[in-house]
């Protein structure tokens, strides 16, 4: 792998793009907490909670679609001009959700964002490795991590804040706010580099796999209110599959295909891409199931509830600076990086599967505050290992590939999750012993999957590390 960035820079222009990137994440995350947050309210306002799930779907929709078509976008315009037509477009819809009054334009401007920050939401990642040196990587994903953790922090906090104080519309656009500083600095500061070669969009390829991830995911998503064995579910799942399968097909005879198919022929990336899979797979029990447990089965307020993760938030805004800087120093760090990445996981999630009613509140907090060190040490290795696999032609593309995996984590792990919640609460749902069985299967799941992960670390990425050593 090339010693030297891919992008040179002066030392104020990369300084600049990296604050930038920061910037675009702390956006990122901004909306993420935000609009999960209000989205309720505002459809509440305009006579529409009906549609909450519709609403939500689409716009995953837009940001999973989008999130491997962005790499190659960013081939195909440069970066800098991804950057900034996404990122205006962000701006420009983050704005317009604000000020939607009818369903119809909420929609849109939700499914519009989604689609233009699945656009560039890997770019940060990718110029992180563009514009430094390897071993300046680690410390750069450190800060992006950390960038995230604040920005989700305090873009749940404004957000609420601003509600209280009946700012309803700013507090839904009040994220372009960071998402304008790191378009300007970006795009001021950035060449916009293009592949050497003219590289033609795969419009074939986009096709088939927008059809296909939107019958999966629609599929997936609905599946646990429905169940797999509903006609529409099953048949989503079926076609969906088999565009997939010939979307396989069309890519292997296309020139320039927009995933290239070679990629899952390295056998360490696609190990890669298994681990990162494997570290997302269990956020759904955290974020759901958690809060879930607290409230109904240790009767616990909603105000504590929301408090879980505030020790996990302390650590994911400290940790990842630090470990990146530890993880730079050696190569055989990334390894201990990814074990702690997996274990730190299935040993929490393992403990909690024995949830019972008399557990105490501060166990759950120390338990998901030790994910959150699992989390800082997966956000300095296993996307900087990944990158190391690939040629720099590939580089977009891959680290978007590595998002899009991330990404679908959660997705998959959610329908997987409800099939196990529902099978222990079918008979009475608000039953607290059926919540406290479905919530501990639920965590169960989460430890054995990381457990596999853990495995994989520990057995199946020796050469990777030898290859890197090299």
């Amino acid at each position: 792998m090339n010693s030297q960035p891919v992008i040179a820079l002066t030392k104020r222009q990369k300084v600049s793009v990296s604050i930038g990137s920061i910037f675009l994440i702390f956006s990122l995350a901004m909306f993420g907490l935000s609009l999960n947050t209000l989205q309720g309210p505002m459809l509440e306002q305009i006579d529409a909670m009906s549609y909450f799930s519709l609403v939500s779907l689409v716009s995953l929709l837009g940001l999973t679609i989008m999130t491997p078509i962005g790499g190659k976008l960013g081939d195909l315009i440069g970066r800098r001009n991804l950057v900034l037509f996404s990122g205006v477009t962000s701006i420009v819809c983050g704005i317009g959700i604000g000020f939607a009054n009818t369903l119809v334009p909420f929609i849109l401007f939700r499914f519009l964002l989604g689609t233009a920050i699945g656009a560039f939401v890997s770019a940060p990642y990718i110029l992180a490795r563009e514009i430094h040196e390897p071993d300046d990587v680690p410390k750069m994903m450190g800060l992006l991590s950390s960038g995230m953790a604040v920005g989700g922090l305090l873009g749940s906090v404004i957000a609420g804040a601003l509600m209280d104080f009946g700012f309803l519309r700013l507090a839904v656009t009040f994220p372009v706010i960071p998402l304008i500083i790191g378009v300007i600095l970006i795009t001021f500061n950035l060449p916009n580099n293009k592949a050497n070669k003219k590289v033609k969009l795969d419009i074939a390829g986009i096709a088939l796999m927008t059809i296909s991830l939107s019958l999966i995911l629609i599929a997936l998503n609905y599946a646990p209110k429905y169940g797999f064995k509903d006609i529409k579910i099953l048949g989503g799942l079926i076609i969906g599959i088999i565009i997939a399968i010939l979307f396989v097909k069309v890519e292997k005879k296309v020139e320039e295909p927009l995933v290239p198919l070679r990629l899952l022929k390295n056998r360490n990336y696609v190990i890669l891409l298994c681990i990162g899979f494997i570290c997302y797979f269990y956020l759904n029990a955290m974020n759901i199931y958690a809060p879930l447990v607290t409230i109904n089965v240790l009767g616990k307020p909603k105000s504590v509830a929301g408090l879980l993760q505030l020790p996990r938030t302390i650590i994911t805004v400290i940790l990842p600076v630090l470990a990146g800087a530890w993880v730079a120093k050696k190569k055989s760090n990334h390894k201990i990086a990814m074990i702690l990445a997996t274990a730190l996981v299935a040993v929490p999630m393992f403990i909690m599967s024995f949830t019972s009613k008399d557990t105490n509140i501060i166990l759950y907090m120390i338990m998901l505050g030790i994910t959150g060190i699992a989390e800082s040490f997966r956000a300095v290795s296993i996307t900087t290992v990944a990158q190391t696999c690939l040629e720099p032609k590939d580089l977009g593309i891959g680290t978007s590939l590595v998002n899009f995996i991330n990404t679908s984590a959660s997705l998959v792990s959610a329908s997987i999750f409800g099939i196990a919640y529902d099978l222990k609460t079918r008979t009475n749902p608000n039953d607290i012993r059926n919540i406290l069985a479905g919530s501990n299967s639920v965590y169960l799941i989460a430890a054995i999957v990381s457990l596999i992960g853990l495995l994989i670390v520990l057995f199946r990425t020796k050469g990777i590390f030898q290859e890197n050593e090299n």
